[in-house]
């Protein structure tokens, strides 16, 4: 079982902060690639890639919110 910590590493930050600006970047790009007219799989594929992101900086509360829900089964 995973160890239940509230402080994160500085690593850890810097990551989730790289993961957040990336996902950002990709959400823009695709935006801009839609305005653009690109075609669909362009776009579609850089705004899955900025969500993925900005999930992987999320990681850390979407643990949590899983361990509430299993802890309630």
């Amino acid at each position: 079982m995973a160890r239940n910590r509230k402080q994160r590493s500085l690593g850890e930050m810097i990551s989730s902060i790289c993961f957040y600006a990336v996902g950002l970047y990709f959400l823009l790009e695709g935006s801009l690639a839609r305005d653009e007219g690109e075609p669909a799989h362009i776009f579609l594929g850089l705004w899955l890639a900025g969500i993925v992101c900005v999930m992987g900086g999320a990681r850390f509360m979407i643990a949590e919110i899983v361990e509430k829900l299993r802890a309630r089964r």
